[in-house]
Parts: C-alpha cells; sequence; structure tokens
C-alpha cells in the first residue's frame, strides 16, 4: 500500500454549524489514503457562513430536489453563483471525492434540509454509520434516496460496522459486520455503499486480519461496497503503519487535529 496519508480527505463535519457539536469519539476527522496535495482551499469558517447566509432562499437552476410535505422545495444541482468545494482523489480509490463531507451524526430524517443544502455547494461525501443517532442517520440518507433516487449516482456514500470490532473473535467479527452492512444497506435505500468502514474505532492493528481480508473482498465480489477501509480514533499511529502494509485496505479514516499534527509518531506513521 502505498502512502496512506498523502491520499486524503479532510473530513469535516457540516453539522457542526447547525446544531451543537458532540463529544466523544466521533471527532473532526480525515479520512486517509494516498498522495494527495493541497488544492485550492475553501476556508472552512467562510464556507459555513456562507452556507448559512444561504439558507432556504438560494435560487439554483435545473430540477428540483423533492422535499417532504413540511420542507421547502429546492432545487438540485449548482448554482454558479455558489462556490463549489473542490474535490481531491480519494487514496487508491481513483475516486474524486470534495475534500469537505457532511458527517451525519444527527437524525438527518429530521434535518433534510442539510443533505439538500450540501449538495447546492458540491458536497455529495456522505458519512454514516450504522450506530449514528440510533439509527436514524442512515435512515434520513434512505428517506432521501426514496425520494431522489436519481441522485443516487451523484453521491459517494460511506458507512461503518459499528461495534463488530467487540466481538471476541475473528469470525463472529466479520459476522457481525455483514449483519451491519446488511442493514445499512437496506435502510439507506440503497444495493451498495461506496466505502464502508469494517471495522469502525480499530484500536488493535491484529483485527486486520485474513478473515476480515477475505470477508471484504467477498463483499466487493458480490458489489455490496465498492471500497473497505477502517475508522480509528486510539493507537492511530500503529494502526496507520499496519494498514501501509496492507493492500486490501483502501481507505484509513483518523481524528486528525493540530495537537496531533505535532506528534511526532503520528507524523511518521503519516509519512509511511
Amino acid at each position: 500500500m502505498m502512502n496512506p496519508v498523502r491520499n486524503s480527505t479532510m473530513k469535516n463535519k457540516i453539522i457542526d454549524s447547525v446544531r451543537n457539536s458532540t463529544s466523544g469519539p466521533e471527532q473532526p476527522q480525515k479520512a486517509i489514503s494516498n498522495g494527495v496535495k493541497k488544492q485550492n482551499k475553501i476556508d472552512r469558517r467562510s464556507f459555513l457562513k456562507a452556507m448559512g447566509a444561504a439558507g432556504l432562499g438560494s435560487v439554483v437552476t435545473s430540477a428540483k430536489i423533492k422535499a417532504g410535505p413540511n420542507e421547502p422545495p429546492t432545487e438540485k444541482t449548482q448554482d454558479p453563483k455558489l462556490p463549489q468545494v473542490p474535490k481531491r482523489k480519494l487514496g487508491k480509490t481513483g475516486i474524486e471525492v470534495p475534500c469537505l463531507a457532511v458527517g451525519t451524526m444527527f437524525d438527518v430524517g429530521e434535518n433534510q434540509i442539510v443533505l439538500i443544502k450540501a449538495l447546492q455547494w458540491g458536497v455529495s461525501y456522505w458519512d454514516s454509520a450504522y450506530g449514528y443517532s440510533g439509527g436514524n442517520s442512515e435512515l434520513g440518507i434512505g428517506k432521501f434516496l426514496s425520494r431522489n433516487p436519481e441522485l443516487r449516482k451523484d453521491l459517494f456514500i460511506t458507512s461503518k460496522a459499528s461495534s463488530a470490532r467487540k466481538e471476541p473473535t475473528p469470525q463472529a467479527i466479520v459476522k457481525k459486520a455483514e449483519e451491519r452492512l446488511q442493514a445499512s444497506l437496506k435502510r439507506m435505500n440503497t444495493n451498495y455503499i461506496d466505502l464502508y468502514y469494517g471495522v469502525h474505532g480499530l484500536s488493535d492493528p491484529a483485527q486486520l486480519d485474513d478473515e476480515l481480508r477475505r470477508w471484504a473482498e467477498n463483499a466487493k465480489k458480490r458489489k455490496l461496497i465498492r471500497f473497505f477501509g477502517f475508522s480509528t480514533h486510539r493507537n492511530m499511529a500503529q494502526c496507520l503503519e499496519a494498514a501501509a502494509k496492507l493492500d486490501w485496505i483502501d481507505d484509513v479514516m483518523t481524528s486528525y487535529n493540530y495537537r496531533l499534527m505535532q506528534d511526532a509518531e503520528m507524523q511518521a506513521a503519516v509519512d509511511t
């Protein structure tokens, strides 16, 4: 596996601008892979201010995104007046994704406007997990796609096998990951997930074993997922170093902030 962190997309949670951020392991994260260089930047604070200022009255062109009976109708494609979030290649996938993602650790079903407004700014990378908001994150994405199925091809959706890593054996872990994957597909009204984190919150690199590799490869063959990876919030440097040696890991999502940028061990792992 080539340099896992030079392929990176900074995962900044847009919902932080709408509601109070939650504490815990789901911190601002960075999707890590191979060889991405810095491109033109949109300052996050300025972007979020502009997004809020645009409000519900943004005038855009093309066909409307279908909204619920109590939601304002909103157009689906990008207005030339609105700056579009730049894209970067995500790791070995070769896929270009926005450098900002919508982190959906909230009740998406009750906040469909976040997804609608995100698309107007070109933010088509939506990150979820089986356990986010008690399942309401994935159910909310499914609600959106049930109304706008034609937009699925334009989205890059990720999810995670929440708590599967806590199972006692490798066989039990992959069994739980399969259950989580099937549930997520059903909730989100999609027949595939673009990037699936089969281990949500990895801290022990030993869990990246052959049992998990075989399951990930099989899920790809069944076309249930396009790419496979894991997220990590503890023991991150060791997890990154382990991933760098495995050609079946397409992406790693890790916490990343100014403090971690100064951590010598973390930087060494980033440069692996």
